[in-house]
């Protein structure tokens, strides 16, 4: 047994100041809206009274309703009828654009001129709420740069697009997945006999027209016309399948992107599509399109050329004209015979494949888009994309709930007619500041019913003087997922962290968040799953009872968890004061600037406290609070420290204090004792005629 060894002092805690506290009163809430009809065009007539919206299945009194037009000053308009002096400015739901970049069947010349366009295109000045993402579309749709509002990131990526590594969809989408919280999906599975969950965030001759094609080949040599003539017959024969093919990675295209949240409109970027002729199956292609609100504006990047692409078509068929023809002439010839009985075959091509501009402007307009084709002005078709991005209604309403609690309110609209389809936010989160993307997972995890306990970690609030409190959080380096990079000998790790403190009404009143991405060489993985992953928070509260609701999202493991802590920020205290009592893993140097509103940190000192209450049995923890004087009494403040293990007290010392620090408080810092099994301090501080007690109860294991 070891006992109670001497006191070490830590003196000159810096001074602390006030943070800010969040407070918000009741806003108006304004709502973007858009409305399509079944062609997916815009509706531009609709009447306040076309649009009913609820809140939490609660219909809401709409104040005001108004049409927005592409590029106006967004503005608030409250009904003259329902005036409202005392509301806050609007809490703005903006409609989230999403521009998804496709580029699709291109050659390496078709991709420079792919590339310069699509340069030309993020020149625009884009809505707000808008996120572009960029994607190849070969047999499957695959992203190379997530969704993002930021340009120069964007311009960037596009210089090296053809060359980047796919990235997973959901990770790519992470941007967008988060602006409409209710269409985050959170899977947990609940083992309720091992109390375990698991959490997963979620393709007849040679002659050809060399005008056609600008740069065509137009070699009439023998060779190269019998090597035409075998394109052609192969592009004959299989263009049923390379048909399925091309179309099958449009349905692939519109499934993925069709279940992202809010305004999808994709720039596709190609030569060309390829069709199967059924107009069923187009059909089908444009009604999901249009079922999952997707605009699609096709671009044939081709350029300007001096002929039509319909040129194609029409030499097609009149091949098939001219064999047509021939049917009532006698020719023993086989070759005749041959093209005379793949007749249907011929003209199943010259539809479906010879003119490929006509598929694409049928996509296109089929879901409210437009194509681009035949030009080398980019320009104005790009900003008509950019203004029908920008028209929608504006809807405001005063939020049945004033609450701000971080939890989720669904909002439904509702249309006068069954024909029109409307987008608008689908809910957001109760909170009266902006929200990273992962800190809007967070809140996803904490509205999930049940709550998640994937893994275990610790959450803990320490109590200073009058309203000063410390937030501690601790992550085991064993619960998290490690993803090994064997080209660079690391593993990868990351954890986000939100904690939610809520007064005793419910109101958020601090919001603290971090995402952590670690990249540990192979050699230090195995001690850093031995020990955690420490953050800590400072924060001011007035006297009150808090909750604090945090969840940790293991990014690399694919699981989240959560935890709830109760505690009481006390009334001021006349007298002696004596902070919390901590147990103390380490003292680490202090990074960064000194932060002199933290009070874990001490004399250029991070204090690393101790979130489990056992420790194991070759623990050598420190014990730390600080001590209060009452500056209106002359007495000194005296120390007493009592160690008991057991039930039976096993030291009892008395100590004379040295003089305050410049902040007027005495730091302290001891040496725990350690005595396997349960064990108890209690340090008593007394200043003339007043005393203040605080106990701290741990266990030290029988064994390493």
């Amino acid at each position: 047994m070891k006992t109670c060894a001497a006191l070490i002092l830590l003196t000159s805690l810096a001074a602390a100041q006030n943070l800010p506290t969040i407070r918000a009163n009741a806003s108006e809430v304004l709502l973007d809206i858009v409305v399509r009809d079944k062609h997916g065009k815009p509706v531009k007539n609709l009447k306040a009274g076309d649009v009913q919206i609820f809140e939490d299945g609660v219909r809401q009194d709409v104040r005001s309703f108004r049409f927005v037009a592409a590029r106006e000053t967004v503005r608030q308009e409250v009904s003259e009828a329902q005036p409202s002096p005392k509301a806050t400015a609007p809490r703005p739901l903006r409609a989230v654009n999403l521009i998804c970049i496709v580029f699709h069947n291109l050659d390496p010349i078709s991709r420079t001129l792919a590339i310069e366009a699509t340069r030309e295109f993020l020149k625009n000045d884009l809505p707000p709420q808008t996120y572009v993402g960029m994607f190849l579309l070969d047999d499957r749709l695959k992203p190379v740069q997530p969704f993002s509002n930021d340009r120069k990131a964007l311009l960037q990526a596009l210089n090296n697009v053809f060359m980047m590594r796919g990235l997973d969809f959901a990770m790519a989408s992470e941007a967008v997945l988060t602006a409409s919280p209710s269409q985050m999906t959170i899977s947990t599975m609940v083992d309720m006999v091992a109390h375990t969950s698991s959490t997963n965030m979620t393709v007849s001759g040679g002659e050809v027209a060399g005008t056609v094609i600008n740069g065509a080949e137009v070699n009439t040599g023998l060779g190269a016309n019998a090597m035409r003539a075998n394109q052609a017959t192969e592009r004959r024969d299989f263009s049923n399948i390379n048909g399925m093919r091309e179309t099958d990675k449009i349905i692939n295209m519109v499934n993925l992107l069709g279940g992202l949240p809010g305004r999808k409109s994709v720039l596709l970027l190609t030569t060309g599509l390829a069709t199967t002729g059924d107009p069923d199956r187009f059909q089908k292609i444009l009604d999901k399109a249009n079922g999952v609100e997707l605009t699609v504006y096709a671009m044939d990047v081709s350029g300007l050329t001096h002929v039509s692409t319909s040129q194609a078509a029409d030499i097609a068929l009149g091949h098939v004209a001219s064999v047509s023809r021939s049917q009532t002439g006698i020719d023993s010839g086989l070759s005749a015979a041959k093209e005379k009985s793949r007749q249907g075959d011929s003209m199943n091509d010259a539809v479906r494949n010879s003119d490929t501009q006509a598929s694409l402007r049928a996509l296109s307009e089929g879901t409210g888009g437009f194509l681009i084709a035949n030009t080398n002005e980019f320009r104005k078709p790009f900003q008509h994309i950019v203004d029908d991005l920008d028209i929608h209604y504006e809807a405001s309403y005063h939020p049945t709930s004033e609450r701000y609690d971080g939890r989720l309110r669904t909002i439904e609209v509702k249309l006068a007619r069954p024909d029109w389809r409307v987008e608008s936010r689908t809910g957001y989160f109760a909170l009266s500041e902006g929200l990273q993307p992962f800190e809007i997972v967070g809140l996803a995890v904490l509205n999930t019913k049940p709550l998640p306990r994937a893994f275990e970690f610790r959450s803990a609030a320490y109590h200073f003087r009058d309203s000063q409190s410390a937030l501690s959080f601790e992550l085991p380096g064993a619960s998290l997922g490690a993803t090994p990079h064997p080209d660079r000998q690391t593993h990868a790790l990351r954890a986000s962290l939100l904690a939610l403190v809520k007064d005793s009404s419910g109101q958020v009143v601090d919001k603290y968040s971090i995402d952590a991405p670690y990249e540990i060489p192979d050699a230090n993985l195995k001690a850093m799953q031995s020990s955690s992953v420490m953050f800590t928070h400072p924060i001011n509260l007035p006297p009150g009872h808090y909750t604090m609701e945090t969840a940790v999202i293991d990014r690399e493991g694919g699981r989240t968890s959560t935890n709830l802590v109760r505690f009481d920020s006390p009334e001021p205290h006349n007298g002696v004061g004596v902070s919390s009592v901590m147990l103390i893993q380490r003292l680490e140097p202090a990074t960064g600037p000194a932060d002199a509103s933290d009070p874990l940190v001490v004399q250029g000192k991070r204090l690393v406290p101790f979130l489990a209450s056992t420790l194991a049995a070759d623990a050598k923890p420190f014990v730390y609070f600080a001590i209060y004087p009452d500056k209106t009494r002359t007495e000194k403040p005296k120390l007493r420290v009592e160690f008991q293990a057991e039930g039976q007290v096993l030291a009892n010392q008395s100590y004379e204090l040295p003089a305050p620090d410049a902040t007027g408080a005495i730091p302290m810092l001891i040496r725990a004792a350690t005595h396997t099994g349960p064990c108890q301090l209690k340090i008593v501080v007394s200043q003339g005629t007043d005393s203040v007690a605080r106990t701290l109860s741990y266990t030290i294991s029988g064994s390493n």
